[in-house]
């Protein structure tokens, strides 16, 4: 804040990890191994008070992701992300925001994607509210009808009604409720598909047993509808798709030719329950469990020739850390 008229936020963040595919992006699109990548993210937003109860807002974020060489970096591609918003905001009362916005996304792909557009863009317009449901807690929903445009004409653009809710509640000094909700298009990529309507809830419960311990539950389920059918046969031998062997079928999916002309489509389950104990002001100790099952209808062929689903699994996962 630098006048009691303007608001001015800035944050901008840098990691260079390695990331499990388990939850490399919203909705779980990947379902093992390991990946290095590398992200910055930048953000700059404005306010401007126009009276007692109405403001602007408007603000630009930058995001790109960097896939480093490895045995699995051939499935990814490098991105970058430009979000820009322009907001009308009316308070309603001292404790309620109502809003319109307009907001575009702009996705720039890296050159090795040969299936995917290496440009598009996603434009919308919608309504928001906005609460403070406790100290220091505030719940959101926004709607808004949106678009997706490709630069080279090609693929299944995106027309329809959006959803993001984030809602957080205290029913109780020791207890505290965070909803998450989502009907968006994600980024995608899985063969042909540009993006995947990602729509899926997350509700996570925190509950002090005392001033040391606590528990966590959480449970998130996601459904997934990829924009278009897999396509696994080329019109003509050869090329940068059909190299080894050269028979007219994308070498990375040629095993899913049994879901040629078909939509993927997917449903993920996560659940986990954590210990938490707060050893000292300086230090954390966290044992969780979790369980996911990933179900979804894209059937490949092994090369014994059987038929399998490469994306359906079940895992159990048990973490312990410590945090200083």
């Amino acid at each position: 804040v630098f006048s009691r008229r303007w608001r001015l936020e800035f944050a901008a963040r840098y990691a260079d990890t390695i990331t499990s595919m388990l939850n490399s992006v919203p909705g779980g699109e990947y379902q093992y191994g390991t990946q290095p990548v590398t992200t910055e993210e930048a953000r700059l937003s404005v306010g401007l008070l126009l009276g007692a109860t109405q403001s602007l807002e408007t603000g630009i974020s930058r995001a790109s992701s960097a896939f480093q060489t490895s045995a699995t970096s051939a499935v990814f591609t490098d991105y970058g992300l430009q979000d820009i918003f322009l907001r009308y905001v009316l308070d309603s009362g001292p404790q309620n925001q109502f809003y319109m916005q307009l907001y575009r996304q702009d996705v720039i792909q890296g050159e090795e994607s040969l299936l995917q557009p290496d440009r598009y863009q996603i434009n919308s317009v919608g309504v928001g509210f906005r609460r403070d449901t406790g100290r220091d807690l505030t719940s959101e929903l926004r709607v808004a009808y949106t678009v997706t445009r490709f630069t080279e004409g090609l693929w299944t653009p995106f027309e329809g009604f959006t959803l993001e809710g984030d809602f957080n509640l205290a029913p109780s000094p020791r207890t505290a409720l965070h909803l998450k909700l989502r009907r968006a298009p994600l980024i995608s990529f899985f063969n042909v598909s540009a993006y995947y309507l990602n729509e899926g809830g997350t509700l996570e419960i925190n509950r002090a047993l005392g001033r040391a311990l606590g528990i966590r539950l959480i449970a998130d389920a996601n459904w997934n509808t990829y924009s278009d059918p897999i396509l696994v046969t080329l019109p003509a031998p050869g090329g940068d798709l059909d190299q080894n062997p050269q028979n007219g079928l994308i070498d990375a999916y040629e095993n899913l030719l049994p879901s040629e002309g078909d939509v993927r489509e997917d449903r993920v389950v996560t659940t986990s329950l954590a210990l938490l104990w707060h050893v000292s002001r300086a230090m954390d100790f966290v044992t969780a469990y979790q369980h996911q099952e990933f179900d979804s209808n894209v059937i490949a062929t092994g090369t014994d020739g059987k038929n399998y689903h490469p994306y359906g699994y079940e895992s159990h996962r048990f973490l312990v850390s410590v945090s200083v």
